[in-house]
């Protein structure tokens, strides 16, 4: 295996952190958009961000 610089190992760790964070606090949020995007199943009501805080 090739040898890395002591900065290129930080910018990689600084990546994997940063990727870290992205797919943290952006599963849920991008899953709720598609959800919303897609609609319901036929059959299904409709939803909205009120059923969504109701329930």
């Amino acid at each position: 295996m090739a040898k890395l610089s002591k900065e290129t190992k930080q910018r990689l760790q600084q990546l994997f952190q940063c990727g870290q964070f992205v797919i943290r606090w952006g599963f849920i949020p991008t899953v709720l958009y598609l959800g919303f995007k897609r609609g319901a199943d036929p059959g299904m009501p409709e939803p909205t961000v009120l059923s969504l805080l109701w329930g």
